[in-house]
């Protein structure tokens, strides 16, 4: 018999995704252990090695950020049972447990499942947690509700088996306004509400951005169409994942995913494919514009989201919850369902800062809240500006990382605690990464560290990329390299020139974009 011959280019990931997605871990937990296979497609159910030999990380997803204080009281019974009593909050709206053995991974999805609550899709090639803005339905700068596109989007994305299998990572993510609190231009699909004038009035829609995304090499999101109507894009986000699937290196895993797509074919080509696609499956795309579209929506400021008592449905108000290092104990998660039941709507949002926000409180229980808040060791204010430091998790549990990121976190909170950069509170932010995947996204801070080793004549030290003035809008600029025991006093004098020099309201970002990093540098280097 003549042996059959395939040729085609695929990574040894491709070729065990060809095998199979479907796993059983009920049969494994008898087994004992996973195969490398199995370890490889066990991503796909959320489910990732931990650095710590033996233990597993498992990873909710929360599509939009929102869950209710029932899930979330569940959400806190798991981790006391199976994972040691601790949680995590992640970049992406998600939840993350660590420490869990094989034998308690399905007993832990079943229990997750009474609610509701799931680890599909958490990891692996496939359509991520669709993320929101955590203000969606309450921000008073929005043209609409994003959210319940992006649950939708999350809905049809997560059962359409033909997208289970693409060539990497896919992130969605929709923002209300042109502020972008969603960080739609790093991201594969960028959404973001426009409002507009229309022939009967206003109309409603998104202006859409494909290809953005961290990683070794960072890409800004490229604008495919200015105007998508509301009913249409949940259609157009299955689109590109669709182009995602077919056009994508399935044998460079470095190179494969959906931003070098755009790069490699360019917008123009990527959106005809678009539309042929959307108008295979049924789609009326004539309505899709490229063109100029003038935003009539109320103006948005740079930064909605350091405003610290910005007004809800009726009247109601918002607490937001920093989690420092993104890390919770299971009991000040269920305290913080108790508090959304007592005092707010029943939900807890997630954010991208790996922070908490409780909604709908009254005005008269706002400083009640942010009392209980503090008695549980977390701080009610100072989100989104300089004390909401966000690292990722580092070498703490991650395998790829190559720094301790919770240490550098240590090392410059007392620094930017200092109270002489109080007026520069509100305007600038720090994020720290382990890798250059960029799970805390250090290009779009105003202080962005990317972990990475320094040689020294023996061996090499722990040590940070530094960059300065990064923003939905650009990316920071290379300060330099730097030792870790060298970081804090890099902040210290960063903050120091950006107080000296910074104009009226500025944010770090906009002196950057004004006057170069020459400054900074300066500031930095002269100092040594």
């Amino acid at each position: 018999m003549q042996r059959e011959l395939i040729f085609t280019r695929e990574s040894e990931d491709e070729r065990i995704k060809r095998i199979g997605l479907t796993l059983d871990f009920d049969e494994i937990v008898k087994r004992g252990k996973m195969s490398k296979e199995e370890v490889a497609i066990a991503k796909w159910y959320g489910i990732y090695t931990n650095r710590q030999t033996g233990t597993f990380m498992a990873r909710l997803t929360i599509p939009g950020g929102i869950i209710t204080s029932e899930q979330a009281r569940l959400i806190a019974e798991t981790a006391e049972k199976y994972a040691q009593g601790r949680l995590t909050v992640t970049t992406r709206q998600d939840i993350q447990y660590h420490y869990l053995s094989l034998r308690n991974i399905p007993l832990m999805m079943r229990d997750l499942a009474t609610k509701g609550v799931t680890t599909f899709h958490g990891c692996g090639d496939v359509n991520r947690n669709t993320t929101a803005c955590p203000m969606a339905p309450v921000c008073p700068y929005r043209r609409f509700d994003v959210l319940p596109y992006a649950r939708e989007i999350s809905r049809t994305l997560a059962r359409s088996r033909d997208l289970d299998n693409l060539p990497r990572k896919f992130k969605v993510t929709l923002s209300g306004c042109p502020s972008g609190c969603a960080q739609p231009t790093i991201n594969c699909v960028g959404l973001t509400a426009v409002k507009r004038a229309g022939p009967d009035g206003a109309a409603y829609g998104f202006k859409a951005l494909i290809g953005g995304g961290m990683g070794w090499k960072a890409f800004q999101g490229q604008e495919v169409f200015s105007f998508i109507p509301r009913k249409k894009v949940v259609r157009f986000s299955r689109a590109v994942a669709v182009l995602f699937r077919d056009h994508g290196d399935r044998f460079n895993r470095a190179k494969s995913r959906l931003k070098f797509v755009v790069d490699r074919l360019g917008i123009d080509a990527c959106r005809e494919i678009i539309l042929e696609t959307m108008q295979k499956e049924g789609a009326d795309v004539s309505d899709l514009e490229t063109g100029p579209v003038e935003d009539i929506g109320v103006p948005s400021p740079k930064r909605p989201l350091v405003d610290r008592d910005l007004p809800g449905a009726e009247g109601e108000r918002m607490v937001r919850i920093i989690v420092p290092k993104g890390d919770l104990a299971f009991h000040q998660f269920a305290a913080i369902a108790d508090l959304s039941e007592m005092y707010g709507n029943q939900r807890i949002v997630t954010t991208n800062r790996q922070n908490l926000e409780l909604h709908g409180i009254e005005p008269g229980n706002v400083g009640k809240v942010r009392g209980e808040v503090a008695r549980l060791g977390l701080r009610p204010t100072g989100t989104n500006g300089l004390l909401d430091v966000l690292p990722c998790v580092g070498t703490t549990f991650c395998p790829k990382a190559v720094s301790e990121t919770r240490r550098l976190y240590d090392l410059v909170m007392p620094v930017i605690s200092d109270p002489r950069f109080e007026p520069i509170r509100d305007h600038a932010i720090v994020n720290i990464t382990g890798c250059p995947n960029s799970c805390s996204p250090y290009r779009i801070a105003d202080i962005g560290f990317r972990g990475m080793r320094i040689r020294e004549e023996m061996g090499s030290v722990e040590g940070y990329e530094v960059r300065l003035g990064g923003c939905n809008e650009r990316f920071g600029e290379k300060l330099g390299e730097f030792k870790l025991s060298d970081c804090p006093a890099v902040v210290e004098r960063v903050l120091d020139v950006f107080m000296a020099i910074r104009e009226d309201r500025e944010s770090l970002a906009d002196t950057v974009a004004r006057l170069g990093i020459a400054p900074f540098e300066q500031g930095v280097y002269d100092g040594n």
